[in-house]
């Protein structure tokens, strides 16, 4: 990933945060829904959208976030107006802290039984 992918990819995090949590007012999108990751195309015409959600059922926010999606790229477009074009976005959930919460859990009982 080039600098610059890195760069776009840091400011749609913020500005996703921000539109997600004060903009979209969907009965559906449940919970603290955060942003993780957005990894960008090469030539920006598409992004994908890790969020994490503390509530119960994730698949259901994707599901309405991505139902969301036009909306949400509309009020990205005020937000990042140094962009040319903004670049479509897919949600995804987000499994890495559910995988690093295994892993501790896993380290942790190697701990207690002396094999660590």
């Amino acid at each position: 990933m080039s600098i610059r992918m890195g760069r776009v990819g840091t400011e749609m995090q913020k500005s996703l945060t921000s539109i997600i949590g004060s903009k979209v007012k969907d009965p559906k999108i449940t919970g603290m829904v955060s942003v993780t990751q957005v990894e960008c195309a090469s030539d920006l015409k598409t992004a994908k959208v890790f969020i994490s959600n503390l509530g119960d059922d994730k698949q259901e926010v994707v599901a309405a976030l991505n139902n969301s999606a036009s909306f949400i790229r509309s009020e990205l477009a005020k937000d990042l107006r140094n962009l040319r074009t903004v670049p479509q976005l897919t949600f995804f959930v987000d499994h890495s802290l559910e995988q690093g919460n295994k892993i501790d859990s896993i380290l942790d009982s190697l701990k207690k039984e002396g094999e660590l």
